[in-house]
């Protein structure tokens, strides 16, 4: 199944700046799918494409075990939570209701899946059972949120599936530690972030493409968004 990255994920993997990634989108060096949502995602083929190019470490080489689904519908303690992830090198995305966390499911890969009971519990249990009906998804970790160990909500994340569940507020340093005794420490492969000579060729690559696009287009040409089978080249590069 192909896999999908945000413009965001994309700079980061290159050791870029994101402007350097959305310059690339914009003269049709790397292109962008649209999510239902209207969010730009990059395929993982047409990233391997362009780091290849460019003689950057391909998807494989990038860390495997470091992503986390949120499932939440907007608790402000699981917002914190989240960004405390992503400064921990997680890679972070968020649904708030079934379908969204299908989809982020099947695009986005995640290792681990964070959901909480909330008030009724009813979203968090039936993304982890929906979840647990998958059979390509047997490995991924679900950990829960309760109000408390004992809670109806904690039971009825475990009856549906979640491989453990921890009580609120939950501390970051104990969130992560569970989720490494799960899945094991966030691994990189032999080059998970491009080294500095990677990244110059990279921005001189851009510069070099700019040059030669400038050269060869008439004057008064402007690039405008165009769209072949769903693909877009240009302009339309945000990720939220």
């Amino acid at each position: 199944m192909t896999k999908y990255y945000t413009t965001s994920e994309v700079a980061k993997f290159c050791n870029v700046h994101r402007n350097t990634i959305i310059g690339a989108i914009r003269k049709g060096l790397l292109k962008i799918h649209r999510t239902p949502g209207g969010h730009a995602r990059i395929a993982q083929d047409d990233l391997d494409d362009f780091c290849h190019r460019r003689s950057l470490p391909t998807t494989s080489l990038i860390s495997r075990n470091n992503r986390v689904l949120v499932v939440d519908d907007g608790s402000q303690h699981l917002a914190v939570l989240a960004q405390g992830l992503r400064d921990a090198g997680y890679l972070v995305e968020s649904a708030n209701d079934p379908f969204r966390a299908g989809f982020m499911v099947a695009t986005f890969a995640p290792n681990v899946l964070l959901v909480n009971a909330g008030k009724t519990g009813e979203l968090g249990e039936q993304v982890t059972r929906q979840v647990r009906a998958l059979p390509r998804q047997r490995d991924l970790a679900v950990v829960g949120m309760a109000a408390g160990r004992d809670s109806e909500g904690s039971r009825g994340l475990l009856a549906a599936g979640a491989d453990e569940v921890l009580s609120r507020p939950v501390e970051l340093d104990n969130l992560i530690k569970r989720i490494v005794g799960l899945i094991g420490p966030v691994v990189t492969g032999t080059s998970g972030r491009a080294s500095t000579e990677s990244t110059r060729r990279v921005e001189r690559a851009e510069l070099d493409d700019e040059r030669a696009t400038r050269k060869a287009a008439p004057r008064g040409d402007r690039f405008h968004s165009t769209s072949v089978d769903g693909v877009l080249s240009a302009e339309r590069e945000d990720e939220s």
